[in-house]
């Protein structure tokens, strides 16, 4: 509702601006847009140079974020390109990359192209030069503005610059795209380019390059000097996306030392961290150090409250439980461990693997029964399942289920390889360490993805039940003490809760008033009009500014129409005796 609401203001917007004969000030839409940027194409034929287009998508992506618009991170927009089945490596059309905006719930898409100039001799740089633009997916066509004649002027961002100031390039680009959805920014260009440039040009330039290729020798190559040159320039410093990446290569050549080492190197603010806690405990399993990869993955399910996350930590504590001599140790880690996988059970009752550990801990903790109901439903969906079969075996013999137990012990033989060892062991000493818990070794970044969309999804909510007059009064309270900036902020969450408030562009006008910014006053004190014809303010401060600018017609005019609305009120009436004596 909110969404249609939005499109016909800024249609209505089009249509008054056409009838008044001046450009309409364009509602800040910054907080209500949701931008994916793709890989630029390089134009210019030097492959060496074909990192500089990711290298625009990714810092891009990260500029905008941060700065107001809701951007598709890089890992949804490799899953966007996977669900429509498109090469990560094309350079998609316009059409092309409208459906991947779609695909990954953007409602603008950026585009660029860009050639390089390689250094010629000693006494010359290379260069970058190109272009980006900006698409409104659901309108279909390049971003822009209606002019005073009612074209629609689209709008090319162009930059060129010496490559060795590629980064700065990325916060110019990121703050031209920004100033064209809200021109009243409440930061500036500096501000993002000093963002831009906060990781070492040498050090950026050999990640991007890293995660580009699938050499392992020359991905490792480029990834351990991303990280050199980090330390180099920022001594104590780690670069963690370069981490991360090298992290991942060592995992997947089964170096698992390595790869934990450096994945445990990501804080909780960088942005793979739960990703990296992740892998850092399956490689700390891998290596049997079970107890440091429970330490790792634990803490995060506090903070991210996913099934992947949920199953292996509960799994790794069960696992940690049945090695524990300790009595007081192998209790507490029995009770983390079904805590944490009845939740998952709870949340997720088809997925079978969480349901298998959660039952396998519940037979570790003597509730037996308990664990023999969840290994039921385990085995009703694989009959095959030799594993569950054994644990159910031995749960409904506990319970004095002599026969179903027999039953079940026979299949069990038929289906789980490791059934001698496990039976012996059992018979032994009654334990289960010869039948293995069920850990996830991939994490799914889809899942990730749809939290981290509920939690904007809940804050976009709160925003929105947030009461406009609440806002509304906080910003006069600003606008009251002085505090332009601040107030300006609150108005613009008026507006994006509220597209037609006319009190909101009142308000925004009298700052702009303030501040001399006439021509920006006259079009939002004329927008909220547009929405309330009847609030005489707006026509009375009109009327003022247009007899300060000599144009007493249109001052004229909006005297009239306050006195219509009220002929009693007293500064109408003094407005119009301004104009009767012909004086300011």
């Amino acid at each position: 509702m909110f969404k249609r609401f939005a499109a016909l203001f800024v249609i209505a917007l089009s249509l008054f601006a056409a009838q008044a004969g001046t450009v309409q000030a364009r509602t800040p839409q910054v907080a209500n847009d949701v931008v994916i940027v793709l890989p630029f194409e390089n134009t210019g034929g030097q492959r060496d140079f074909n990192w500089v287009g990711e290298s625009f998508a990714d810092s891009l992506t990260e500029l905008l974020g941060a700065h107001g618009l809701m951007s598709v991170t890089s890992d949804a927009r490799e899953i966007a390109y996977q669900r429509l089945r498109i090469p990560l490596t094309v350079i998609p059309s316009r059409a092309t990359a409208i459906k991947i905006a779609r695909e990954a719930g953007a409602s603008i898409v950026v585009l660029g192209t860009y050639e390089v100039s390689p250094q010629r001799d000693e006494k010359s740089v290379a260069e970058v030069r190109g272009s980006a633009r900006v698409i409104r997916v659901n309108e279909g066509r390049l971003s822009g503005k209606v002019m005073n004649d009612g074209r629609w002027a689209t709008h090319e961002f162009f930059f060129g610059d010496a490559l060795v100031n590629l980064q700065s390039v990325h916060g110019k680009v990121a703050y031209q795209i920004l100033y064209e959805q809200d021109d009243k920014l409440p930061f500036s260009q500096i501000s993002i380019v000093e963002q831009a440039t906060k990781i070492p040009m040498k050090s950026f330039e050999s990640l991007v390059k890293g995660t580009m290729t699938e050499d392992p020798e020359k991905k490792s190559a480029y990834l351990r000097n991303a990280m050199r040159e980090y330390a180099r320039a920022i001594p104590g410093g780690v670069y963690a996306q370069a981490a991360f990446e090298l992290g991942h290569l060592y995992y997947s050549q089964r170096d698992y030392k390595h790869a934990a080492e450096n994945f445990s190197l990501l804080q909780k603010k960088d942005p793979h961290y739960a990703e990296a806690a992740f892998y850092t405990a399956l490689s700390y399993s891998r290596t049997g150090d079970t107890q440091s990869a429970l330490d790792a993955l634990l803490p995060l399910t506090m903070d991210m409250p996913l099934t992947s996350i949920f199953n292996n930590a509960g799994a790794l504590a069960t696992q940690a439980a049945r090695g524990e001599k300790n009595a007081a140790k192998h209790d507490n880690l029995l009770k983390q461990a079904t805590a944490v996988l009845s939740r998952a059970a709870e949340s997720t009752p088809d997925d079978q693997m969480v349901r298998y550990n959660y039952a396998y801990a519940l037979m570790l903790s003597g509730k037996y029964a308990e664990a023999a109901k969840e290994l039921t439903e385990v085995i009703k969906q694989n009959p095959r399942d030799g594993e569950a079969l054994f644990l159910l075996a031995k749960s409904l013999e506990k319970t004095g289920q002599t026969e179903a137990a027999t039953a079940d012990d026979d299949q069990a033989r038929r289906f789980f390889p490791g059934y001698a060892r496990a039976q012996v062991e059992w018979q032994k000493s009654q334990t289960t360490m010869e039948v293995p818990l069920r850990l996830r070794a991939d994490f799914n970044r889809s899942e990730v993805i749809s939290l981290m969309k509920d939690e904007d999804d809940k804050k976009r909510a709160t925003v929105e039940g947030t009461t406009t007059q609440n806002l509304l009064t906080k910003a006069y309270e600003l606008y009251g003490g002085g505090r332009d900036d601040e107030a300006l902020t609150e108005l613009r969450d008026v507006i994006r809760v509220e597209p037609m408030n006319a009190d909101a562009y009142l308000l925004t006008g009298r700052i702009y008033q303030r501040r001399g910014e006439l021509a920006s006053a006259i079009n939002q004190l004329k927008t909220s009009i547009f929405w309330d014809a009847k609030l005489i303010d707006a026509h009375i401060l009109l009327g003022r500014i247009f007899l300060e600018k000599g144009d007493h017609s249109q001052a004229t005019a909006y005297a009239r129409n306050a006195l219509q609305i009220d002929p009693n009120n007293q500064e109408a009436i003094a407005l119009q005796r301004q104009l009767q004596v012909g004086i300011k």
